[in-house]
């Protein structure tokens, strides 16, 4: 890696913010959170809270957390019944979303939703449009057509498996990895720093306490190094670790209580994609016919997915 970031990151702590959207019916707060090609929209609902969209341009992902809302998601001319611990697709086109119940929803919509982009607290950090990441290709249309598509996320988790469970999903525009809750902490002599050359990753974490490390890359001008950084961050929260910064994340303090990351690219990661059975809804979304240049986009220390950590 010998190119600088371009930005710093950029961090939600949701506690300390007023929300950036309420729904007119007053039963929904959201804070929204951007990165260069996508938003992360967190809203606490109430029952019968509504969350439309009149006529989104792209797929749109939902994620219904463990303890979280149970909703009933209409779009495409389908209705899903979507339980808490489980990630929705969302066609392109107009949706809805109902609450049945209390509690917490996520949506990732990426930067052709302009309306969803524009509400972001940190719209500042992107004022230059980004130029350091890679053009956003929309990959190939899924099988059977766009449709909602609903994937319950226990069937995916081994309760007496591997500390660390990837748990990776990919539509025609983001690629999410919803890593099975820890109620272990990470062991510190296991950890994988690495970076990414130009695209971004968003780290969602709806409960526990997590230190996202970060090392920005020097340059020659000593009055614009960055220190490396080692707070803490409460839950619910997220960060966006900008392209070139080498990061690794951990959760920290006793083992115990319940832990969770969510890992957001946009749009997809080629490397992940192409390792067959990896992507656990593959068969849904072909690959890319021409799949660019294929040389690493990423580097540094990467987790080995099998190695308890």
């Amino acid at each position: 890696m010998s190119d600088l970031a371009c930005r710093l990151a950029s961090r939600s702590i949701f506690s300390e913010q007023e929300p950036q959207a309420r729904g007119e019916d007053g039963l929904s707060r959201t804070w929204i959170t951007r990165g260069g090609n996508f938003a992360v929209c967190v809203s606490e609902v109430q029952p019968g809270a509504v969350l439309a969209r009149q006529d989104n341009p792209e797929e749109h992902m939902l994620i219904t957390p463990p303890h979280g809302a149970i909703l009933t998601v209409e779009a495409g001319g389908q209705v899903v019944e979507a339980q808490p611990d489980s990630l929705t697709i969302v066609p392109p086109g107009p949706s809805r979303i109902t609450a049945r119940s209390a509690g917490r929803l996520v949506r990732i919509f990426s930067k052709a939703a302009g309306d969803v982009v524009a509400l972001a607290v940190n719209g500042a950090a992107y004022a230059d449009g980004a130029p350091e990441l890679a053009p956003v290709d929309l990959w190939p249309e899924p099988n059977g057509g766009f449709r909602l598509r609903h994937y319950p996320l226990a069937q995916y988790f081994d309760p007496q498996g591997e500390r660390i469970q990837p748990r990776c999903f990919r539509s025609t525009n983001m690629m999410v990895n919803l890593f099975g809750h820890f109620h272990t902490r990470r062991d510190t002599q296991s950890l994988s720093p690495h970076w990414h050359d130009d695209f971004e990753q968003a780290s969602l974490c709806l409960a526990g306490t997590w230190i996202h490390h970060l090392r920005y890359n020097w340059g020659a001008d000593l009055a614009s190094w960055v220190p490396d950084d080692h707070t803490a961050l409460p839950t619910p929260s997220v960060i966006v670790i900008p392209a070139r910064v080498i990061h690794t994340s951990r959760d920290v303090g006793p083992d115990g209580p319940e832990s969770s990351l969510y890992d957001i690219f946009c749009p997809p990661r080629m490397d992940f994609a192409a390792k067959p059975g990896f992507v656990l809804n593959e068969d849904d979304y072909p690959l890319p016919t021409d799949r660019g240049e294929q040389q690493a986009k990423t580097g540094g220390t990467l987790l080995n997915w099998q190695k308890p950590g």
